[in-house]
């Protein structure tokens, strides 16, 4: 009895040995959003990087019923919402491949009531190889604070056109 006992917990050892060695899922280090400053952070870091990158921080930063609406153009011209949801948005960012996307907000109007906010940002974008050409526009972010960190309610967004150049008062 004593035998199997031992070598019972001999085994127990061994395989806890075993299971520590084992090679750990990567867990990618998302950017933390305690603060209105951090969670622009956070947001340009979703957005920016390979299209196809992993989305897990994305995710993070985001309620889970999140809307993200650009305005685009209707098929007979003028612009309207295309409301999308996150994985959505995500399939769709993911088509463009390993282009590189680098988007970063230029100035930033804050309001906040209690644990709701709305961020008024102007961003830049840019997506490369295929081309260099910057693209600008208007982000409307709601955002709301749980006690511990900022998350995204939903976004709203037009960019820039001829028609519609950015006003001098949203850029920095």
């Amino acid at each position: 009895m004593r035998q199997t006992l031992l070598l019972l917990l001999l085994s127990c050892g061994l395989l806890s040995v075993a299971r520590a060695q084992e090679p750990k899922a990567t867990v990618p280090e998302c950017p933390s959003t305690a603060t209105l400053d951090e969670l622009i952070k956070a947001i340009d870091a979703a957005v920016t990087g390979p299209a196809d990158k992993d989305r897990t921080c994305t995710r993070q930063l985001m309620l889970p019923d999140v809307r993200l609406t650009p305005m685009t153009k209707t098929p007979d011209g003028p612009l309207a919402p295309h409301i999308l949801t996150l994985d959505e948005w995500i399939a769709a960012i993911q088509k463009r491949g390993h282009e590189t996307l680098s988007e970063h907000q230029i100035k930033v109007k804050e309001e906040v009531y209690g644990s709701i906010a709305h961020l008024w940002s102007t961003y830049e974008l840019q997506v490369t190889p295929d081309t260099k050409t910057v693209i600008r526009g208007i982000n409307s972010i709601q955002a709301v604070y749980d006690g511990k960190r900022w998350r995204v309610y939903g976004i709203l967004w037009q960019a820039e056109t001829p028609a519609t150049p950015i006003p001098e008062k949203y850029l920095p």
